[in-house]
């Protein structure tokens, strides 16, 4: 009677917090606020309604991610964590390269891993887990899923979906390691205590720390430059659109600013592959210096280099960059559109205490512009050798290229 009590009370915790999902949506979404919310997006929820009891708390956590999915828009989203469910996920972290997915980081016993290839998980083909992410997980564009795809599919929960049984202790993948070799493992879930968000690309494991390339040299400095050769070009990494303890984004784009100015480099690149965003009501003072320098030196070339992981207040800087000067752009799209919706508006379900945002601003960055990203000029992927070897292949094709 015990556990039949608990189980309702399970069910109608879970169905409210559906419901209020809902409500949050079509009262703080900045489209469905003033037009019906999408019918497919009814239609899921009523169904996960009546499926709730069949679920786990943690495949529920993820369904409510999907949920978000008919938003349409990479800043609506719930976190595969939560107050009230005890998630478990693979302490290994994935990332999608131009030839396929590799395990580029693990806790012991796992760290022989690192640099295997991913075949399949739980008997399921990787590029068909990957494209059901598509399909599934908050999005502005496809760049989105690339970069969220890879912590979404650590998480237990989310293989329920091809006939995993909740509560394994440990989940089979298939590999290719470094020698070529055809392995298979099991690999033990941990809890999820340690998942704070979607990680930055690290350096290579697999070599020392002597030979880091430059862009993953300073990943958590918001901003810092340096000189590539002489006073003839400057490397420029801006990594988040947010003050540092000693310095703010203002003071940095004056001294960037009067630095360019007295040199008159030849070339400025400008990295922006590692900035998800933060307060885009600091870019200007840093846009004005930028343009300031190619108004007066006209020969001088603005390369910059986008990625994945560029989003929210980095896009609107790429975007009035797009707009505002002849840069040009190379690398891999950025995860969202020179237009879009998207705002941390930070929401917690009730019952759950699952985490999340309702989007609730539009950023017209380039009125009219209907693009889902911004093609670079001069594409360039990072392969699994060229990432393992650290290297990299965009700033090598710039500096050929320009030289």
């Amino acid at each position: 009677m015990g556990q039949d009590l608990q189980q309702e009370e399970r069910i109608k915790g879970w169905q409210s917090d559906i419901d209020s999902l809902l409500s949050l949506m079509k009262t703080q979404h900045y489209i469905y606020r003033s037009k019906p919310l999408p019918e497919e997006l009814l239609i899921k929820a009523a169904d996960l309604k009546t499926k709730v009891a069949g679920f786990s708390d943690e495949r529920v956590l993820l369904e409510l991610e999907r949920l978000t999915y008919y938003m349409h828009d990479g800043h609506s989203y719930i976190l595969p964590v939560a107050r009230r469910v005890q998630t478990v996920y693979m302490p290994i972290q994935f990332y999608l390269f131009s030839d396929g997915t590799y395990i580029i980081d693990a806790d012991e016993p796992y760290k022989n891993l690192i640099g295997c290839k991913v075949l399949n998980i739980h008997g399921v083909d990787i590029s068909k887990l990957e494209n059901d992410m598509n399909s599934y997980i908050h999005q502005d564009n496809q760049y989105t899923v690339k970069w969220f795809a890879p912590s979404i599919l650590r998480f237990r929960g989310i293989y329920e979906l091809y006939g995993l049984a909740p509560g394994s202790a440990d989940i089979s993948m298939n590999l290719v390691d470094q020698n070529k070799n055809k392995i298979t493992r099991k690999i033990s879930f941990i809890p999820a205590n340690n998942f704070h968000g979607i990680p930055k690309l690290i350096p290579s494991q697999l070599t020392n720390d002597l030979s880091v390339p430059l862009y993953l040299s300073k990943v958590q400095d918001n901003f810092w430059f340096t000189h590539l050769s002489g006073d003839k070009q400057i490397y420029f990494q801006f990594n988040q659109v947010e003050d540092k303890e000693n310095e703010t984004l203002a003071s940095f784009g004056k001294r960037l600013d009067s630095i360019l100015q007295v040199e008159k480099p030849e070339l400025l690149i400008i990295d922006v592959r590692h900035n998800n965003g933060g307060n885009l009501d600091l870019l200007k003072p840093l846009i004005d210096g930028i343009k300031h320098f190619e108004h007066e030196n006209v020969k001088s070339k603005i390369i910059i280099i986008t990625g994945r992981n560029t989003f929210s207040a980095a896009q609107v800087f790429i975007s009035l960059m797009n707009k505002d000067t002849h840069a040009l752009f190379a690398g891999e799209p950025s995860s969202s559109s020179p237009n879009f919706v998207g705002e941390g508006n930070y929401i917690t379900l009730p019952w759950s205490g699952a985490m999340g945002s309702i989007s609730n601003k539009y950023h017209e960055s380039i009125p009219g512009d209907k693009r889902k990203w911004i093609e670079p000029d001069f594409p360039v992927l990072l392969s699994s050798k060229a990432y393992f070897k650290n290297q990299d292949p965009v700033l090598e094709f710039i500096l050929k290229k320009m030289n």
